[in-house]
């Protein structure tokens, strides 16, 4: 793991940690998200055209949404299954080159339907991260809808998770 790496997913885990609903349940295990974070950046590196998943805050976006009422356990509960399936497959994801990260994902998601329907999971929350209202947690500074040139809809909201009436 390079040094740049390893500041950035520090400030990522620690910003995410500190979002976390203070005083509040929540069924988030954090360890998972540790393996989700280090995928979300294999999936959307730096250095690409497009913004990288640290720099769009792709996990704390996740954290944030995961908390909710509203998530779907379903999901967030296979989302925990499948980091820990990643860390069977690999034990030493974490520690590996970005390159070789790439290898050994791109490996994970061929090994199985469940590895593949994982992966393809984590994708839609990352790409929700990049495209939803920053007022969710992702989307920091508008980089995705920058990278789209995106005109936002009006009005945009004012608090996440509005009550429904």
């Amino acid at each position: 793991m390079d040094r740049r790496f390893f500041i950035l997913a520090t400030i990522g885990a620690g910003t995410a940690l500190a979002l976390l609903p203070q005083n509040g349940k929540t069924d988030i295990d954090i360890a998972p998200f540790k393996v989700i974070e280090s995928v979300q950046q294999t999936l959307f590196p730096e250095n690409l055209k497009a913004p990288s998943a640290s720099q769009f805050m792709a996990t704390n976006y996740l954290l944030i949404v995961s908390s909710h009422s509203s998530f779907v356990k379903s999901d967030l509960k296979f989302l925990k299954y499948g980091a820990n399936l990643l860390l069977e497959y690999e034990n030493n994801f974490l520690t590996i080159m970005p390159k070789e990260r790439d290898k050994r994902l791109r490996d994970f998601v061929n090994s199985s339907s469940k590895a593949e329907n994982w992966v393809s999971l984590l994708l839609y929350y990352t790409l929700e991260a990049l495209l939803s209202d920053p007022i969710y947690g992702g989307n920091k500074s508008e980089l995705g809808w920058r990278w789209l040139n995106h005109n936002t809809g009006q009005p945009r909201p004012q608090k996440p998770f509005a009550k429904v009436v």
